[in-house]
Order: C-alpha cells, then structure tokens, then sequence
C-alpha cells in the first residue's frame, strides 16, 4: 500500500582535454585535507549505448511560430505565498482576507514543443482596470518565459501577482489574460470572495527565502508500491531517512543515518552487495540510483564509486575520483542518459539537461543533488528547488513540506521520496 509521509584552480588547458563540463564555482564547501578513496572498478558489462532521449526544444523560426503547436485549452487561479507555498488550490475558492499572489496554472495540448518563449500577462480589477506596476510592459501587466513540452492535457505553473502582505486582491470578479506576440492564447474570470482566515502555511517560517519554480505535466500512475520501504522507513522513526532511489518497477532503497539501509529484493545483486559492503566497512554512503533497465550506482565518502552505469558517465564518474573532487549526487534514466554533480562541475550526458541545470545554478545558487527521468527534471539547490516537467502531484509533495528539500527522488508515474538530506523524509511509493 502507498503511503505518503518525505574542487588550488585547475589549469584550463587540462579541462579542455580530459572533457570536462564546467559550471562556474559550483562549490561553496571546503573539502577536508584527507587523501580521496581510490578509484573504483567499473563493472559496466553493456555492450550497446542506451538510446538518447529526443531533445525537443526548439529555438527556430519566429516568436510566433514558436507557438503555433500550443494550445492553452484552460487557465485556473491559486493563491501562493511569496515563497511559492500553497495557500488555495488551483480552481478552490479565493477570499480576500486569504489572497497574498495569485498564482495562474495553464492547461495546454502541444504538438511542436516550445522554449523559453515569453509570454505576457493582462489583469483586470474588478473595475476594468489593468494592473500594472513602473516595471510593466506598455499595454500588459508583466512578462514571463516559459516552455511548452509536447502532449495532451500539459500544465504549467507561471509566477503569481499580488503582495505578501495581502489585501492587494479585494472582492469582485477579476480577469487574467495570456497574450503572445499581440495574440490572446487564452484568459479566465476568478471571483474573490469577502471573508476567509488570513492563513499562512505552516511551513512559511522555516522555509522563509526558499523559493520553487518549474513545470508540471499530468501521469499516470502505473509504479508498483514498494510497501518494503515505506514500512522500513516507518519503523526507522526518529532516525529518518536522508537519500534514496526508487523504481517504477519494485526496486528501492532507503538510507539513514551514515549507512543504514534497506532495500527491496528486486535491486540488483550488485547493488546489494555494495551497500552491504559499505556499511561492514563504516563507510558513509552518499547517494544512490536504480533503474529498471538494470543501471545503478552506489557513492561512497567523498567519491568512491561503484555502479553498472553507461560508458560516459563511467568515465566521468573516474575522472572525478582521480580529480579529487566530492561527489554530491548521481541518476540514471532508464534510458541511459545521467547526471552527476560535485562540488565544483555537474556533467548531463542530454543537452537539455545540462541546459536546466545551468537554469538552476543561474536561479537558485549551488546544486546539492538531481534526479532525472526519461521525462522529468529536479535540481534541489541552496535557495530553491527548479524543476521541470515532473509529475504535478510531486510539485504540490515539494511544497506542502515544513522543511526545505535537498533530496528529491521520483518516477514518471508520480512515485517520489523527499528527503531534507539528514532526516526529515515524505514519501509516496
């Protein structure tokens, strides 16, 4: 049953021809002055390269042209804290007393994906009159890029209007627009009704200046339980559970503490064996991935290493140890594609990838870890948490918790594991 609960600078020339990605100063944290393990055994065993996943973006012809596959069929109205906690649900009743930002979520059918096009926003007060500020667009209210991602039934969460303070939205009807390149692509009436609460969230104070911001799609949900974990993390209590990796497919595992474990029979034998092996050996064992398709790999201290991984990220993963450099996070696709991100580089074998998580970096400070799938993305950094196209029940998981997310592990099907890196943890697998 599922049960929801959560780098001394290296010479350029030396970069350049062992491959490397760079990424700027990714690393706030000094490493301890200790020799490094030493480097592990690759057990790849793949004789073929998994196929890479189609890079769908598109970037060519014009504006307009950039959104001709899309059509926005619905657009629904929340309200959100400045930080990007939930307040009301999208479509739920809206009271004046409780409005802080409107938050608008668009419902969209996309047969030729679109990025980082910029659409522009028109409110209305309940008067006729349009809402704007000195940063304003001549005619709009404000302006905000986006991506479009191909499929039926696709949302997308775009930035709220409004005050942290509140009162900014008083009784009435009022009307949010959607226009692009002098186009309307869609619009809505909200009513916002006398009364309410004056609620805040209760997680408003210890999240205090930790922000999110990404995309949602719809999914099906066709992951099996792993009710092994989900027990085991119940009985582990107070000591929590600080990491994991799950599957769609009854492969899981959960660590606590430095290297407390657990694991469901389906993980691979040699998974098993290596997290068995680090914990005899009182290892802390740092991050972990799985995946049906058979990849995984175990991270241990700083950056020893042991996995059946693709070729690329082998390599990589080598080069890191020999480099010294502290390992933060690690995920395999169940196509093959991955991520790694230490304290100084991150490398995405897909492109789009790489490009989202130097929209991370670029927005949200230092990377702590990352979870890819063969369709979404998650980047937990020191300000917030950038995502994109993940499961819309794994966004609304993100921002219910009363702690901050440094660890985000989900699936396609909306199976996740939230952890803060230490002990708080909420899950749904």
């Amino acid at each position: 049953m599922k049960t929801n609960l959560i780098k001394t600078t290296t010479l350029l020339l030396m970069a350049a021809f062992i491959g490397i990605q760079t990424a700027g100063a990714q690393g706030t944290i000094t490493k301890p002055n200790k020799p490094a393990p030493k480097p592990r055994t690759n057990t790849n065993t793949s004789t073929t390269r998994p196929t890479p996943r189609t890079n769908t973006s598109t970037n060519s012809g014009t504006r307009r042209d950039a959104m001709s596959g899309v059509t926005i069929t619905k657009i629904e109205i929340g309200n959100v804290t400045y930080n990007g906690e939930m307040l009301t649900y999208y479509g739920n009743t809206l009271y004046e007393n409780d409005m802080k930002y409107a938050k608008p979520r668009l419902t969209y059918n996309c047969t030729r994906a679109a990025s980082d096009v910029t659409l522009y926003t028109k409110i209305y007060r309940p008067d006729g009159s349009l809402v704007t500020n000195s940063s304003s667009p001549t005619g709009y209210t404000t302006t905000d890029d986006a991506d479009f991602t191909t499929g039926t039934a696709q949302t997308l969460a775009l930035p709220g209007w409004g005050s942290d303070e509140g009162g900014y939205y008083e009784k009435g009807i009022w009307r949010w627009e959607i226009w692009f390149n002098g186009r309307k692509l869609g619009s809505t009436s909200f009513s916002v009704y006398s009364g309410g609460t004056g609620v805040t969230p209760s997680n408003s104070s210890s999240t205090s200046g930790f922000e999110f911001y990404g995309t949602t799609r719809s999914y099906t949900d066709e992951a099996k339980a792993l009710s092994y974990i989900t027990t085991t993390i119940k009985e582990w209590g107070d000591n929590g559970c600080r990491t994991g990796a799950i599957s769609e497919d009854e492969r899981g595992v959960a660590i606590y503490g430095k290297n407390g474990y657990c694991y469901t029979g389906a993980c691979p034998e040699g998974l098993k064996k290596a997290i068995k092996e680090y914990n005899d050996k009182d290892y802390r064992i740092s991050d972990v991935t799985v995946t049906d398709s058979g990849w995984w790999c175990v991270v241990w201290n700083d950056n020893g290493y042991r996995g059946h991984m693709p070729d690329k990220m082998s390599e990589m993963m080598k080069q890191y140890n020999n480099d010294s450099e502290t390992i933060y996070s690690v995920s395999i696709c169940e196509n093959g594609n991955f991520v790694i991100v230490t304290d100084k580089h991150w490398y995405a074998s897909h492109e789009t990838d790489n490009a989202n998580l130097q929209r991370a970096y670029d927005k949200f400070g230092t990377i702590r870890s990352c979870s890819v799938t063969n369709k979404g993305f998650v980047a937990c950094c020191d300000r917030g948490v950038y995502y994109k196209d993940i499961p819309t029940n794994v966004e609304t998981a993100l921002k219910e918790q009363d702690f901050r997310p440094k660890v985000v592990k989900f699936t396609d099907s909306g199976t996740y594991l939230i952890t803060d890196g230490d002990k708080q943890r909420s899950w749904y697998m």
